[in-house]
């Protein structure tokens, strides 16, 4: 009788939250509620009897149902979106908008984010500050950060935007503003195409503004529960003003993209990318822009960021300044 009642409860309990994610861990412990992501291999879920939202270790999972359609990212660098749904243990069912059903095994899935018919629900961004002053020299430094991504079933866009204003005694202010806007087209199998807008002012190489535009394919070398490595290339467009107005000027270039990023480092994300110029307007000029950032993330969204850039050019606009470097570190907040 007892234990009647409680399958009687279990169900209609589960039928109560029949429009939201149920996940089966290893332990048959089962939780309902909305499946926000899987990333770095770990699963969040956000339940309606938590404050805080549940972060899983995905090799935890034996089996899942997620009610929403999904951005789904498979080892290889196989793509596919769709409804997913475990009708065999450690096994998952994606069945595409063609009503077509395809088999693979739980691990193989790297990546997934549910992907909301509402437009607006599929943005997410975040923003941090840092601010640093010190006594001597009545040095001050603010630095603010921010980014806005979109998940569509194609399309990806991802910006950000970095900036510092830093003021001291006897010395010149250093402004540097450093912006991007990304956008990518899945193609199939490990293909995409990548359009990237960006921004750059830098008073340490006496550059007003940069603005660049560049488009490429791409294709993911490595993709596996574990790490991504992408490449890409193509021709870059270049509009340059600098503090002397006689140096402006415009340029071409190839450009060779290398984007790194690890996975399973639990509540840690590591990204890295360095970006290789060679012009084709002006004779033996070469310029790289790299980039590291690391965030470690707190409870409810917040994070801690620590993030180093550096750009070079070997035919600068001032003779000595041809590298410009900025490592920042900021507590910021992610919102969707």
């Amino acid at each position: 009788m007892y234990k009647s009642f409680f399958y009687s409860l279990l169900f209609f309990s589960i039928l109560s939250f029949g429009q939201n994610d149920t996940i089966r861990l290893n332990n048959n412990d089962i939780i309902v509620g909305e499946v926000k992501s899987l990333t770095t291999g770990i699963l969040t879920i956000e339940t309606s009897y938590s404050d805080d939202d549940f972060t899983i270790e995905f090799n935890k999972v034996s089996e899942l149902i997620i009610q929403k359609k999904s951005f789904i990212v498979l080892t290889h660098g196989r793509r596919r979106f769709g409804y997913i749904r475990t009708n065999t243990p450690g096994e998952v069912t994606i069945t595409l908008e063609d009503g077509t059903e395809e088999r693979y095994r739980l691990n193989e899935v790297i990546i997934l984010q549910e992907v909301d018919d509402n437009f607006w629900r599929r943005f997410s961004a975040a923003i941090d500050l840092g601010l640093d002053i010190t006594k001597a020299n009545n040095n001050t430094q603010f630095t603010i950060g921010g980014e806005l991504n979109y998940t569509g079933e194609k399309w990806l866009f991802n910006g950000d935007i970095s900036v510092l204003h830093s003021t001291q005694d006897d010395a010149e202010k250093i402004d540097r503003t450093d912006a991007n806007i990304e956008i990518l087209r899945i193609l199939p199998k490990k293909w995409y195409l990548l359009g990237n807008v960006s921004f750059l002012s830098s008073t340490e190489q006496a550059l007003v503004g940069r603005e660049s535009m560049s488009m490429g394919p791409g294709k993911l070398l490595i993709s596996t529960n574990k790490l991504n490595l992408g490449l890409t290339s193509g021709l870059n467009y270049n509009i340059e003003n600098f503090v002397d107005s006689s140096l402006d000027k415009t340029s071409t270039e190839l450009f060779i993209f290398l984007g790194f990023k690890m996975f399973d480092f639990k509540n840690f994300d590591l990204n890295t990318r360095v970006k290789i110029f060679p012009s084709l307007s002006e004779s033996k000029r070469v310029r790289m822009d790299y980039d590291i950032k690391l965030k470690y993330d707190l409870p409810l969204d917040f994070y801690i960021k620590l993030s180093f850039i550096l750009n070079f050019d070997n035919q600068p606009a001032l003779e000595g300044n041809d590298i410009d470097y900025i490592f920042t570190s900021g507590f910021g907040w992610e919102f969707n």
